[in-house]
């Protein structure tokens, strides 16, 4: 992870590279732009009849210039546009990177100095970061929820037909659950001390994950256990979430707020959040209720 964080602050000083080049650009353009207005409304002025057939060489020279700079200025301000994009999405990655590393750290200095005492002092330690981590991960679904509820859209027919975003082996399903990480809750007016609201299919890193049907992307972002993770809002009252997704190498390639097509690529599989490898969780959301994706899926 150090590596990672490492690769994203290069990043973004090439990228900070590129955008004052750009602007050191727009400016140069910008004071060009200018000058070559004035000339040519100078010359315009200077001939005797403004029809296209008496403006000389030079002048005809002059606006093509103008023209030329006007189209590459307007192609700069793209791209520098796109580059603060991309910027400000970087600047949250390694922000979560660097708050996950720190809770890393204290949680590794938390278990070797406890292995340094008694096997019971390493034992209360093991407990201490487990229950760390499910705060965490409470906290995660807390905020997962508000992102949720507010995705929702109720308009429209919901789809009739879904897809799984990723191929590979489910490692753990919908439902009940021994994995201590798992938060409590009650499901259908059963209580459960764990429960695993979606279904994580594992996958290497860097495989594409694909929108399980049309509808309308509503977050890209982290969450506060480091996830990073789209929204994608459905009709009907659908939401459906990719989970730990990959951050560093190859950022999400949608936004919030654009409309997605099903099969279309939201984000790469990654090792984002609270996770124990490269895997996918895939989760959804009807209503505000989580659902077993594998119900909608069918065969």
């Amino acid at each position: 992870m150090n590596e990672q964080v490492d690769q994203i602050g290069l990043d973004l000083d090439g990228v900070n590279t590129e955008i004052a080049a750009l602007q050191e650009r727009s400016a140069e353009r910008g004071r060009l732009h200018e000058r070559l207005a004035r000339d040519a409304f100078r010359l315009a002025a200077l001939s005797a009849t403004p029809a296209p057939a008496s403006i000389s060489q030079a002048q005809r020279d002059a606006l093509d210039e103008l023209r030329s700079l006007e189209a590459g200025l307007v192609a700069a301000q793209v791209t520098l546009t796109d580059r603060a994009a991309v910027l400000a999405r970087l600047t949250d990655s390694v922000a979560a990177k660097q708050a996950q590393l720190a809770r890393l750290r204290d949680r590794a200095r938390v278990l070797a100095s406890a292995a340094a005492k008694s096997d019971t002092d390493a034992r209360a330690a093991q407990v201490e970061v487990l229950q760390a981590l499910a705060r965490d991960a409470a906290v995660a679904q807390t905020s997962l929820a508000q992102l949720v509820a507010s995705a929702m859209v109720q308009d429209g027919a919901a789809a009739s037909a879904w897809s799984l975003p990723l191929r590979g082996p489910i490692t753990q399903p919908f439902g009940p659950s021994a994995l201590a990480l798992e938060p409590a809750r009650a499901y259908r007016g059963v209580f459960y001390e764990h429960f695993h609201d979606a279904i994580d299919i594992a996958a290497p890193l860097g495989a594409p994950v694909v929108a399980a049907a049309d509808g309308q992307v509503t977050f890209v972002g982290h969450l506060p256990d480091g996830a990073m993770i789209v929204l994608i809002a459905h009709p009907g009252g659908f939401v459906s979430e990719y989970a730990h997704l990959d951050d560093t190498f190859v950022l999400p390639p949608v936004r919030a707020g654009q409309p997605i097509k099903a099969g279309q690529v939201v984000g790469f599989v990654g090792l984002t959040g609270i996770t124990t490898g490269p895997h996918l969780h895939f989760a959804l959301i009807h209503n505000g209720e989580a659902v077993d994706p594998l119900t909608l899926l069918g065969s």
